[in-house]
This record gives structure tokens, C-alpha cells and sequence, in this order.
């Protein structure tokens, strides 16, 4: 598999991502105009990101550990100003039912089937890409069964706090590793970039949504949009 190959694989799984994430927000009670702006945002950044990454850009290629997790940060506060922002999303997410907030962390599960075949291709480092693989399937596995529980019990609160605790972790971990580990061998512009600055931080925004509501926090979208500002 070439990286062009690669860059092409995980952007339609951005897509898959994107799709499904939009299904369970109108599931769980998002109105159909708000998806539809949240989902055309979604499909114009990833033509941006491919425009961009695909010819070396926006970072140059000796870019520092620290200066790039800064626009990892950037990217993450720039989302979650997205989804919290406006009424018309914070509302609905501050009552959705966790089911629908823990769903969409399933997709992650052929993102991690992804690196996995990436390490075995050698187009990531083998150890850091088994790992993660293995961690992000896993997250996405807990995902999915945490949102079962929630649906048959809808007081049920110790798999969403694994599944939440374990896939938030997973992301923290994996993007501090590129930063100040992996980038010197990948670079930043490899297609791992599509998964860091696509559905990455969207995930990272639903655990801390469910967390919030975990918590008993049931109106908290308004502190998470002050954490937002802040960013």
C-alpha cells in the first residue's frame, strides 16, 4: 500500500465516521438543519485537509513537537466551539441520551483495524502502530457495548465510565506520542493527519459531553463551552 493509498482509505473512513456520527446526533434528538450544517462543515474540511495535506501543507515539514500539539489543541478547542457553540447543538447534546453520545466511538474500530494494517504495510512504526490499533479498536469495542448498556438500562453508568475513561485516555496519549514521539519518522503531513484532524477531536468533545452528563451534570454543555473559550 502506497501513502496516496492510504491517504484515500482513512479520508473514506473520515466519511463513514462523519455519517454515522450525524445519524446517532439525529437519533438522539439534533434537529435535521443543524446535522445538515454540521455534515457539509465536516465534508468541506475534509476537502480543505486533503488540499492541504496533500501538498505539504499547512505545516512545514521540521515543524517541532510542541509547536504542532499547539494546533492540535487549536483544532480540538476550534470543534468543540462547532459543536457547543450554537444553541441549536448545545441543547440537544446536553439531552441526548448517552446511547447516542457513546455510539459514534465505534467507528473507531476501523480506524484501529486501519493502523494495524498500516504497521504491517511499514507505513507507521510497527510498535506504535500496533498499539495504537489495538487501543483504538478496543475503545471503539467499548463504545458500542457501553451504548448498549445505556439502552437497556438507562442508569447504567459503569460501562459508559470505562468506555469514556479508556477512549478519552487512548486519544490523549496517541496525540501527545505523535507530537513528541512519532512525528520526526511519519512527518506531519502523513495520512494519520486525517484521522488528528478530522474525527479525533470530535470524539475527544462526545466523552467529554458524556462524562459531563456521567457526572450529573446535566445542563454542563455551558461549562464545557466556557472550557471551549478558554481553549
Amino acid at each position: 500500500m502506497t501513502l496516496e493509498q492510504a491517504a484515500w482509505l482513512i479520508l473514506g473512513l473520515n466519511a463513514i465516521a462523519l455519517a454515522f456520527t450525524l445519524a446517532a446526533f439525529v437519533a438522539g434528538g439534533v434537529r435535521r438543519r443543524a446535522a445538515t450544517i454540521i455534515g457539509v462543515s465536516g465534508v468541506l474540511w475534509l476537502f480543505v485537509l486533503r488540499a492541504l495535506l496533500s501538498n505539504g501543507e499547512p505545516f512545514p515539514e521540521d515543524i517541532g513537537g510542541t509547536a504542532f500539539f499547539a494546533i492540535v489543541l487549536l483544532s480540538v478547542a476550534l470543534v468543540g466551539a462547532l459543536l457547543l457553540a450554537p444553541a441549536s447543538m448545545r441543547r440537544p447534546l446536553a439531552d441526548m441520551d448517552q446511547t447516542w453520545l457513546l455510539a459514534p466511538q465505534g467507528i473507531r474500530v476501523f480506524f484501529g483495524a486501519t493502523f494495524l494494517l498500516w504497521a504491517g504495510e511499514g507505513l507507521l512504526p510497527r510498535t506504535f502502530g500496533v498499539i495504537d490499533g489495538f487501543t483504538h479498536v478496543t475503545a471503539g469495542f467499548l463504545g458500542l457495548i457501553a451504548a448498549w448498556a445505556v439502552a437497556r438500562d438507562r442508569n447504567a453508568t459503569r460501562m459508559p465510565w470505562i468506555a469514556n475513561l479508556f477512549g478519552l485516555g487512548d486519544i490523549l496519549v496517541v496525540a501527545t506520542s505523535i507530537a513528541y514521539v512519532l512525528l520526526g519518522d511519519i512527518g506531519p503531513h502523513h495520512p494519520m493527519m486525517y484521522a488528528v484532524f478530522a474525527p479525533a477531536p470530535v470524539w475527544l468533545w462526545l466523552h467529554v459531553v458524556s462524562i459531563g452528563r456521567l457526572l450529573g451534570i446535566g445542563t454542563a454543555l455551558d461549562a464545557t463551552r466556557l472550557t471551549t473559550a478558554s481553549a
